[in-house]
């Protein structure tokens, strides 16, 4: 991959120096701040000015990273990268505040996430519970808290894929949504959560505050779904 996915190693950078590598299919940069759609988080959206001012619209992840931009830069040219840091930043919220509720789901409720996808107000989470009622929600959602008001130190860092995948507990989705590398990129919440992930995260879990389960559905019969929002 020509693109440095700077994201991974530091979510919290707001603005960076690129150049311009190709125009295949869109934007193709030497490194990024953009993180590309991926795992149920959105891409990022912002900026990068050069000769001109580019939007970027969206980012995708396929051979390369690629960056969508009204209008497009040129190949060659350097350009600094403004990432919309107030849409990133709740992404990054919900995205570890859904490592919190998939790990107390599985060890306290037994439950794996299916899938989740995230907005900007609010998450989604599929669970295979059997069944679900209004005191499970009330307990997962007072577990969830209890545990991000405790400030969990939220790092990242890489593991060999069979060393990772062959720890308890690890796995909290469907192994099918684990990339097919030979290293993977682990997210370890404090003493809670240990899981592979591609996504960004707040350092500390007292970043979050508060959640709030305000919808859930029965989509089969042994899926349910579950909406949260965070309440700052």
């Amino acid at each position: 991959m020509k693109t440095d996915p700077v994201y991974l190693e530091d979510p919290y950078l707001r603005e960076l120096d690129a150049t311009v590598m190709e125009i295949e299919g869109g934007v193709i940069l030497d490194r990024t701040i953009f993180y590309a759609a991926s795992g149920g988080q959105p891409s990022d959206t912002g900026y990068m000015v050069g000769k001109e001012r580019y939007e970027v619209k969206g980012v995708e992840k396929k051979e390369e990273i690629i960056h969508f931009t009204e209008p497009v830069p040129e190949k060659g040219e350097r350009v600094k990268l403004l990432l919309d840091w107030e849409k990133r930043y709740r992404y990054m919220k919900h995205h570890t505040a859904i490592h919190v509720v998939s790990a107390i789901a599985m060890n306290e409720f037994k439950a794996m996430i299916t899938g989740n996808q995230i907005y900007f107000d609010y998450a989604r989470i599929d669970f295979n519970f059997s069944e679900w009622n209004p005191e499970i929600t009330r307990g997962l959602q007072e577990r969830v808290n209890e545990e991000l008001r405790k400030g969990h130190d939220v790092t990242w860092f890489k593991m060999k894929r069979e060393e990772i995948l062959n720890i308890e507990g690890s796995v909290k989705v469907d192994p099918k949504l684990i990339p097919d590398s030979p290293e993977l990129r682990v997210v370890k919440i404090g003493d809670l959560d240990l899981q592979p992930d591609g996504g960004t995260h707040v350092r500390n879990t007292s970043e979050i505050g508060m959640i709030e389960i305000f919808k859930t559905e029965n989509k089969g019969r042994n899926n349910k779904r579950m909406y949260f929002r965070i309440q700052t």
